[in-house]
């Protein structure tokens, strides 16, 4: 209830009208007030006055006109209260009370209402000059009492003195009284406005609280939100500088200048009426080392703040600095970003040597903390979001095919162009697909063999996997598979390096080492055979010239030549092969037909020879090939198919061309011996004659095969056996 009734108090003199609560003006308002109320009384007492003369039908005349008197007297004294000279009214109560005190105490019997004249006029003069003014009126009043007694003679002298002593008691015990009284309501009034001001203060200091912790909560509220501490900075050191009522807030980043340490101010909020000092060169590029603030360094670098009046500072510190000069109070609090002083975040003031509040301080030191965190963050995601934009540059311009899964699911959520290359999928069908979806993996044991390896390891390197793609081809495949991490979710990186050419290239030429091992014995078994020949008949040559047996001479010459021939026609037969491949001509686009015909005519003899009917398609298409080797491979086949017709009353090769597995595809076929199954590869093999007897070498199949292949085709025989006859099937590029 006593702090209710306190507060209120509190609220009527915080809504006591502001030019009241000036001494002067105050004082004023007080003499209007006395003039007005004296009036008023006075106009009262005159009224009754009449109507108490017309109850008792006695006029009374002479009170009548000495309350007109003094209320026209008073009348004319606030007049003068509203104008310059409303001090020397102030004089006129007091004056007009003792002189109507005076006038009453020589009527008969009124000597009673004369002495509360004179107590009217001591009090009035306390109310509107002092205390210690009222004794003068007590005086003057005294004064005026004892000459006006005495003047008028009414009673003795010692009469007189006696009623003065009793009058100047009375009037003393009201001043005393009244003096006793004033000191203990200024002394209420001093302890009361003591505690208003304590009240006011703590509401004021509570209410800055409010307002700085309000700052720091908005200040947090806007780094938290933000991934750009730049862009809100401003409004921050806005929001604090106006909750600390300071005259600058600021933020210096530190940087290192040619091997020194400097700093420089970056942001910036000024109060009203405070000149901007953002581009001041003095905040640019400011050593950090200075002489005088070796406490303010000292400070700063353990990380703790500095809140000081700059009169620590020594002389030099503002020498020479009109903006340093003005500053008299600072608060700087350091921020450290991951353990480094990074910059300072602070508040100064021109007008005060201000103590700054712990609040303040707290405040402060909060806000340099976040704002480190903040700028930590915002370095690690510039630094993340650089990594990322690396690794997607990386990863989706690699010519390496690479695609991201999700660990949990196996879904492939990122795939790059050469991946989509290598499956032929488009991206809208790999993305959120899983590889068993796509039926990618062609062989489920390598499958499960590549599951079981990473449960073991954590990791796959260079596992060989066969791959399926769109189009249902089959690819072999080295898969390496790593853990990352994509949004803070569990990944896996799978990466993969097709090696189906290397894997066919690897099988041609384990298969060329095989030849060339079959053709090294081959040659070596094969030419071995002239040579041993004419070695030996050279020798029976020998003998036989020495007897002089011409005949024999004759015959061992004639077989050492056929010997000869035969080891000629393998070498050139073998030079032939070896040139397959390496000599060419330039491809052309010609019918088939025509290249066809020109074999024909070139193995003429041979086929009229054997009465070999050849039967030709009409229709076959062209072919872009070295036109000169082609017609080899027709003329082989024909010759071959003519060597082995056998005893065939009706001999008859065909060629066309008709479409197998899809494919358009060109064959020679024979009515002939046939060839049994088991012979269909052999025959294709260096040397490999399933006749001994029959002329040729046992190359030109082998040459056969050998272009095929240098054109990108492929051939085969196929044959149901001895008696059945033969077809030789091949292909060509088509155009």
């Amino acid at each position: 209830m006593n702090a209710q009734k306190l507060q209120a108090k509190m609220n009527l003199i915080l809504e006591f009208p502001k030019d009241l609560q000036d001494g002067e003006s105050r004082q004023k308002y007080i003499t209007r007030a006395v003039f007005l109320l004296t009036s008023f009384g006075l106009l009262s007492a005159l009224i009754l006055s009449v109507l108490l003369g017309l109850l008792v039908k006695t006029p009374i005349r002479q009170s009548v006109f000495l309350l007109f008197g003094m209320g026209g007297a008073l009348a004319l004294g606030g007049v003068i209260t509203y104008t310059r000279y409303w001090k020397a009214a102030r004089f006129f109560p007091p004056l007009i009370f003792i002189l109507t005190g005076a006038h009453l105490t020589i009527q008969p019997n009124l000597e009673w209402s004369g002495a509360l004249q004179f107590t009217l006029a001591v009090i009035i003069t306390a109310i509107l000059f002092n205390t210690r003014a009222q004794w003068l009126t007590v005086a003057f009043g005294e004064a005026t009492f004892l000459l006006i007694n005495w003047f008028w003679k009414l009673h003795d002298f010692e009469t007189i003195l006696s009623y003065g002593l009793v009058l100047g008691v009375c009037l003393g015990g009201v001043a005393t009284l009244q003096w006793f009284l004033s000191e203990l309501l200024q002394r209420a009034l001093r302890g009361l406005r003591q505690e208003i001001e304590i009240r006011s203060a703590s509401e004021a200091e509570l209410r800055q609280k409010e307002s700085i912790l309000a700052a720091t909560a908005e200040s947090a509220q806007l780094l938290l939100a933000s991934t750009n501490w730049r862009e809100h900075i401003n409004k921050m050191l806005a929001t604090l500088g106006t909750a600390a009522n300071a005259s600058h807030a600021y933020l210096f980043e530190n940087s290192e200048k040619d091997g020194k340490f400097v700093t420089s101010q970056t942001y910036e909020w000024t109060a009203e009426g405070q000149a901007p000092e953002i581009d001041n060169p003095e905040y640019q590029n400011t050593p950090l080392i200075r002489e005088g603030e070796d406490k303010w360094r000292e400070a700063l670098n353990l990380g703790k703040p500095f809140y000081n009046s700059t009169k620590i500072f020594s002389p030099s510190w503002a020498k020479d600095s009109l903006s340093r000069q003005g500053i008299k109070t600072l608060l700087d609090v350091p921020i450290f970003v991951e353990g480094k002083w990074w910059g300072i975040i602070g508040f100064d003031d021109y007008l005060r040597e201000k103590p700054w509040s712990q609040v303040e301080v707290d405040a402060l030191q909060i806000s340099a903390r976040l704002l480190g965190s903040a700028i930590k963050n915002q370095l690690a995601n510039e630094e993340l979001l650089a990594s990322e934009d690396k690794f997607q540059a990386a990863f989706h311009g690699s010519f390496v095919p690479m695609v991201i899964g999700r660990l949990s699911d196996r879904v492939m959520i990122d795939a790059n162009e050469a991946f989509l290359r290598l499956i032929g999928y488009s991206r809208a069908e790999t993305i959120l697909h899983t590889a068993q979806e796509l039926n990618l993996w062609a062989v489920a044991e390598e499958h499960t063999q590549y599951y079981e390896l990473f449960l073991q390891q954590g990791y796959v390197q260079e596992f060989k996997a066969t791959l399926r793609k769109k189009n249902g081809q089959l690819g072999k495949v080295l898969l390496s598979v790593s853990s990352i991490s994509v949004y803070n979710e569990a990944c896996l990186l799978y990466t993969l390096h097709e090696v189906t050419q290397l894997e066919e290239t690897l099988t041609e030429l384990q298969s060329k080492n095989d030849e060339l091992e079959r053709f090294t014995y081959t040659v070596s078994h094969d030419l071995k055979a002239p040579l041993i020949t004419i070695a030996g008949f050279t020798g029976f040559l020998k003998k036989d010239i020495l007897s002089g047996n011409q005949e024999r001479v004759e015959r061992n010459a004639t077989r050492i030549m056929d010997a000869v021939a035969k080891m000629e026609r393998l070498l050139n037969e073998l030079l032939e092969l070896s040139r397959v491949g390496r000599l060419t001509h330039m491809p052309e686009i010609v019918p088939f037909r025509d290249i066809v015909d020109e074999a024909l005519e070139v193995t003429h003899g041979r086929l009229e020879a054997g009465q070999i009917q050849v039967k030709v398609d009409a229709l076959m298409p062209s072919v872009n090939v070295d036109r000169i080797r082609i017609v080899e491979v027709v003329q082989n086949l024909i010759d071959n198919a003519s060597k082995f017709m056998g005893a065939q009353s009706a001999p008859q090769i065909r060629i066309g061309s008709q479409v197998v597995d899809g494919q358009k595809t060109f064959f020679v076929a024979d009515n002939g011996i046939g060839i049994e199954p088991v012979y269909h590869e052999k025959v294709f093999g260096l040397f490999n004659k399933l006749d001994a007897d029959t002329e040729g070498t046992g190359i030109g199949l082998v040459l056969v095969k050998r272009i095929i292949e240098f054109h990108g085709g492929k051939i085969w025989v196929e044959s149901e056996g001895h008696g059945k006859g033969s077809t030789f099937y091949f292909t060509l590029p088509i155009f």
